[in-house]
């Protein structure tokens, strides 16, 4: 399995109910996605999966998936908000069938 390392992502908002919040992967981290992904299925520290849909600008110029259930997940572990620049990082493992596993690094 491919652990990647990625790092949390906003959209400058910081908003306290979690929107604006994702998963940058990055522009080589794409290459673990299968272009015609338009959603993948992620778990949180082994928590049930959910699916995230991928927006078309993940294919372009935006390499991070986005969700509300992330950014909750970021606030309720004291993950967010961050000082700019700070961002914490964390372990993407890729489990194949559009699964993958967000971890925080140990």
């Amino acid at each position: 399995m491919t652990k990647l390392k990625v790092s949390s992502w906003n959209d400058g908002k910081q908003n306290p109910n979690g929107n604006g919040y994702g998963i940058r992967v990055g522009k080589k981290g794409r290459d673990y996605f299968k272009k015609d992904m338009s959603e993948i299925k992620l778990s949180i520290e082994k928590s049930k999966f959910f699916e995230i849909k991928l927006s078309l600008g993940f294919w372009r110029n935006c390499p991070e998936f986005r969700d509300k259930r992330i950014g909750e997940w970021l606030i309720l572990n004291n993950l967010a908000p961050w000082k700019k620049g700070k961002n914490p990082k964390f372990n993407l493992t890729v489990l194949g069938n559009n699964e993958f596993l967000l971890e925080r690094i140990k």
